[in-house]
């Protein structure tokens, strides 16, 4: 069926793009030289009045620019005309409409002419909201709204807009103070696989949740406008847009500003190396021999790891709409900062520029609009050993990988390259997990060492414990989705199929937890309520504290006992041995058990095998959940567990399973 629907949507693509302009109604006409209007470059820029719009598109190669660019859309009854044919201005081509209608949505394409005579049709590198055939999908279900693509039009089409109306921001917006980025615990999470909703409706839903937990900032995958609906974001387009298939732009400033209504930031997943040539500038002169002949890409990436097209960011237009992309989202979405995706990758076309492109952005980009919004690079490649500490002196913060350590530890073996001490670190993002990284649940499942393949309670009894021997050290932190729950399923598995590891299912949607029973499990539950209250002792009850450094640490390789000691305000400890007990005497002083109920605590204890314990210096209160299912998932989204009563059911020929209201097949997927 999928196979299908995706045929089909490339049949009317195919179709669409047979019916593009007539060049024949423009024949001979050639441009008329014309300064653009002061402050005009690349991209959409509206009248003060509403009813007016400067329209400017880039259109060069490397050594001459295009012949002749025309407006192409809902003006021009999609038919070419001498009316709307684009000034000249250099490698710039523009027009300036009048008389519009205020709040009225017009769809348009460049129909540009090469020097060469190619012909192509482009959307605007700076559109903001876009139209594509795969619009009958996801998109038209979440905004019935929207327009329909239109015939004539070929790939992307820009929507404008003039006079439209203001998003009213609440006062927990305007006046939000931004957690301290050195005291940042990120909850990282891909819209489409975190709600049954799979958008941006059913995330909502989902925040009183995220917000039990206490983190102080949310990640998004990437949600600039991608190739398809249904994708992980990493294969982007155009940059000023959000992606359609997760919601409206009303929806994305809606959740931003609830988000900063809970104290939490949003921080969003950048692409900022590379784009797929559904990108103007890409298709415009598209990979093989034209792209010898575009300046906004380089024909070879001068680095490691590259994917799809790779951006030269030293063209000075591809500079400027990277710098304007990051202060658009600061400004107009009111966002808190940015992790861009293989940071080490925005080179210009040559090698080893990352550091001045990345230093550029963040200070014309980023803290020329919101000085205290947040950096954060995933930076690998053969030089971070000296590039990230670079990076991190000019006030940026980079990703850490400290997954292995921590599925080592989740697996009960104590050997070599166990240690968390890479996770204790001022101007680093540090994890358990990401959405890059094996499950750590799953490798303990199937490699743990002694019962824990078998023994669930136990497995799940170290969740907590690596949790909060991330959260609790030096520097930033993150945990990935449903990590506080111990989700189990192998990060090569999907929906349809719950028990494979095959790499092709990496970026697929998973079996649901809330199916599964994960939310009313006591051991899940109990992992989640442990995980909440150490994130909210540092993020809400003591934050002050951990914006300082440990004053002892304990987190060697092979260790059985670690412990971690912030003064006289916090001293934690965990046994992560498999088998035997391990004695922890308290630092002098008065201490009180955080994590059972506060009483006052002293001397030795005994900790049994994955047991964590937390000690305060002052009486606090941890936070309780009596009923994380009810709160915050199954009054919401009315997704039946495993617990409610099921029966067996035999429909043409194969078994299903009925709870409630709704049929299940036997991998747990609802499909009725």
């Amino acid at each position: 069926m999928k196979r299908f629907t995706l045929f089909m949507a490339c049949i009317a693509a195919m179709c669409l793009s047979m019916q593009a302009a007539n060049w024949n109604n423009v024949a001979g006409l050639t441009p008329t030289e014309k300064a653009r209007p002061a402050g005009v470059s690349n991209g959409i820029y509206y009248g003060v009045d509403g009813t007016s719009v400067t329209l400017c598109t880039y259109a060069a190669s490397k050594t001459e620019s295009a012949k002749r660019v025309f407006l192409l859309g809902d003006m021009t009854n999609w038919q070419l005309s001498g009316d709307y044919q684009l000034y000249k201005d250099g490698n710039y081509f523009w027009i300036t409409l009048t008389g519009l209608t205020p709040g009225q949505e017009y769809r348009f394409q460049y129909a540009v002419e090469r020097a060469d005579g190619v012909k192509k049709q482009i959307s605007d590198l700076y559109s903001e909201k876009l139209l594509h055939p795969d619009d009958q999908y996801e998109p038209k279900k979440v905004d019935p709204d929207l327009l329909d693509y239109p015939a004539g039009a070929d790939g992307y089409v820009t929507v404008i807009q003039p006079g439209k109306p203001k998003f009213q921001w609440s006062d927990a917006t305007l006046n939000f103070q931004r957690p301290n980025k050195n005291n940042l615990v990120i909850y990282e999470l891909w819209i489409y696989d975190y709600t049954e909703g799979r958008s941006l409706k059913g995330l909502m839903k989902r925040l009183d949740y995220i917000q039990n937990l206490g983190v102080n900032a949310i990640e998004l995958m990437p949600i600039c406008e991608f190739d398809g609906n249904y994708n992980w974001g990493y294969s982007p387009n155009h940059y000023f847009a959000p992606d359609k298939a997760y919601g409206t732009e009303e929806m994305y400033k809606t959740f931003i500003d609830e988000c900063h209504k809970r104290g939490m930031a949003v921080i969003l997943d950048m692409v900022m190396n590379h784009a797929t040539g559904l990108n103007p500038m890409n298709k415009l002169y598209p990979y093989g021999t034209d792209l010898a002949s575009n300046p906004w890409f380089n024909v070879e990436a001068p680095h490691s790891d590259n994917v799809y097209e790779d951006w030269n960011h030293g063209f000075a237009p591809a500079r400027e709409m990277f710098t304007r992309a990051l202060k658009y989202w600061l400004t107009e979405y009111k966002v808190d900062g940015f992790r861009l995706d293989l940071s080490h990758g925005l080179c210009s076309d040559q090698p080893n520029t990352a550091v001045a492109n990345l230093k550029y952005y963040y200070d014309n980009g980023v803290k020329a609009v919101a000085p205290d919004a947040y950096m954060i690079l995933e930076h690998w490649g053969g030089n971070m050993g000296t590039e990230r500490p670079q990076l991190i002196s000019y006030g940026m913060q980079c990703w850490n990988n400290t997954t292995n350590a921590y599925c080592q530890t989740a697996m009960g073996w104590l050997k070599d390259g166990d240690g968390f001490g890479d996770a204790n670190k001022d101007g680093y993002i540090s994890y358990c997990e990401s959405h890059d990284e094996e499950r750590m649940q799953y490798k303990a499942k199937k490699w743990g060492n002694g019962d824990l393949t078998t023994n669930t309670s136990a497995r799940l009894g170290r969740v907590a414990e690596n949790v909060a021997f991330n959260v609790l050290l030096n520097g930033s932190h993150m945990l990935w989705m449903w990590e506080e729950i111990g989700y189990d399923f192998s990060i090569n598995s999907d929906l349809d199929h719950p028990n494979a590891e095959n790499s092709s299912y990496r970026c697929n949607k998973k079996p649901r937890p809330e199916i599964r029973g994960y939310f009313t499990n006591a051991d899940r539950v109990a992992a989640f309520t442990k995980c909440a209250q150490v994130i909210t002792l540092r993020t809400q009850l003591m934050p002050e504290v951990f914006e300082g450094n440990p004053t002892s640490v304990t987190v060697g390789t092979g260790t059985k006992l670690r412990k971690v000691q912030w003064g006289s305000n916090v001293f934690a400890a965990a046994n992560f041995d498999v088998t035997g007990n391990q004695a922890v005497t308290l630092p002098s002083g008065t201490w009180y058990d955080y994590l059972n109920g506060g009483t006052q605590a002293q001397g030795t204890y005994t900790l049994a095998p994955g047991e964590l314990k937390v000690f305060t210096g002052t009486p606090v209160q941890a936070p309780t959940f009596t009923d994380i299912q009810k709160r915050s998932h199954e009054a919401v989204e009315q997704v039946p567990s495993d617990q409610v009563p099921s029966t067996k059911v035999m429909l043409d020929g194969q078994l299903y399973i009925r709870r409630g209201d709704r049929l299940y097949d036997m991998n747990g997927r609802v499909v009725r």
